[in-house]
């Protein structure tokens, strides 16, 4: 029988992460706190977000519940929102620490990054599993007649902020515009396919062939393009994968931990970014190889390190469970080809890197152990309150129920009771009794 293992979302958020594990195991979908109830200890919970709050609490329940936690990353990291996330309900220093007892990471480059916070113990390459069916492909066969196909696309998110949206738009004008301008670049007849969101395509113009966000709609288009344009996305790996040049788009000038070998970062560049599109140098082309291989591990299916990966992290917890010992996992799970170069930690003063924040002033450990402890006492009062009114609140709706019910008695009885006198009163009328003599 399939062990079981839970993917911590709704349906709608991770049933699409989920899909490449479902034959290995018994996957089950709870949001983050239905998991918290049902999850034992040693059980294996993947995590597809450490942003939002709902999730940090419920990992934070299981990791004290002594369940395996693993942070199944499914994109790149993006300068933005590891930096200039604007918050409300998400955490802003998602990464610094990580919560989950392993990384799942996208690729070297990634796992480089989170050893630099100090995540060192934690990364395991494993690669994107939704992309094994992208491996091996190679560019269209374009016919003579047909006309360069240029894909323009932004990530599910092309801003954080209003100013980071409008510079996304802004971008997309220019580059809509250029295109307009220039119906051939080298000679070349050039068409563009947009697939962009957040309601972009009004403001810039454009029809949108964006179907869905999973990825299944673009895996698909991918085959019929020679060339991608797009805002930092997890998508700049898959046109890479796919062996057209991919070019980024970002008006927003941000640091990259995934670079490309075309940038634009202002409307002087689409001219010589747009030619290279059309006629890659071949150098640019191997330089664009070499970030697919650093920003994606791709050698080979990644579903099969996955597996491997939640299966030794089940054995482990078990064992641990069962013979009582401390929960850790070792260094390196999956081995050889998958060791990542090492990169130096570079410790994070967080009350520097965010000083809008008075979480990090205080540095005395044994005030902050007593905070943590009086804070959880305060949510297990708050939850049992919760509870009680939520007892409460069901005891009422019942009680009302069954008013309802008595008081729909009540107006039958009343209704039948007056048929009834009527038709008493009709059987000793003396004008029937007369009638009927």
């Amino acid at each position: 029988m399939p062990r079981p293992i839970y993917y911590v979302g709704t349906p709608a958020e991770v049933a699409h992460h989920a899909r490449p594990l479902m034959d290995a195991f018994d996957v089950r979908i709870e949001e983050p706190q239905d998991v918290v109830r049902h999850a034992q200890p040693g059980d294996v919970c993947l995590f597809f977000n450490e942003f939002l709050n709902r999730f940090r609490v419920a990992h934070h329940e299981l990791v004290r519940k002594r369940c395996a936690t693993l942070y199944a990353i499914d994109g790149i990291l993006e300068w933005r929102s590891m930096w200039e996330f604007p918050g409300g309900d998400a955490c802003l220093w998602t990464g610094r620490p990580i919560l989950s007892h392993k990384i799942a990471c996208v690729g070297r480059s990634q796992a480089r990054i989170f050893e630099s916070w100090g995540h060192g113990r934690e990364c395991e390459l494993v690669g994107i599993p939704r992309f094994d069916a992208l491996l091996g492909r190679s560019p269209r066969k374009r016919a003579a007649e047909e006309p360069f196909t240029i894909l323009v696309l932004t990530a599910k998110w092309p801003g954080f902020t209003e100013e980071q949206v409008h510079r996304a738009s802004q971008s997309l004008k220019d580059l809509k515009s250029y295109l307009e301008r220039n119906p051939t670049i080298g000679g070349m007849p050039v068409k563009s396919v947009w697939r962009i969101t957040q309601g972009l395509e009004a403001e810039v113009g454009v029809d949108n062939t964006l179907k869905d966000t999973t990825g299944q709609d673009l895996a698909a288009m991918l085959q019929q393009v020679d060339a991608v344009v797009t805002t930092p996305s997890t998508a700049m790996l898959e046109g890479m994968l796919q062996g057209v040049p991919v070019a980024l788009l970002d008006y927003n000038n941000c640091p990259h931990y995934v670079p490309a070998a075309w940038n634009i970062t202002a409307n002087e560049h689409f001219q010589q970014a747009l030619a290279e599109l059309v006629s890659p140098p071949p150098a640019k082309l191997h330089y664009q190889q070499h970030l697919l291989h650093d920003g994606l591990e791709c050698t080979g299916p990644a579903r099969s390190r996955l597996v491997e990966l939640v299966e030794r992290m089940d054995s482990i917890a078990k064992r641990a469970v069962a013979e009582g010992t401390e929960l850790t996992f070792p260094a390196r799970l999956l081995q050889g080809a998958n060791d990542p170069a090492t990169a130096d930690f570079t410790p994070l003063d967080h009350d520097r890197i965010f000083p809008g924040s008075a979480l990090f002033d205080m540095n005395d450990a044994l005030r902050l152990q007593l905070e943590v402890s009086d804070l959880r006492q305060a949510m297990a009062a708050a939850n049992h309150k919760i509870a009680h009114q939520r007892d409460t609140l069901e005891w009422v709706e019942h009680q009302l129920a069954q008013k309802g019910l008595r008081q729909k008695v009540r107006r039958f009885q009343q209704k039948a009771g007056r048929v009834v006198r009527r038709l008493v009163n009709r059987t000793s009328d003396p004008k029937d009794e007369k009638r009927a003599a």
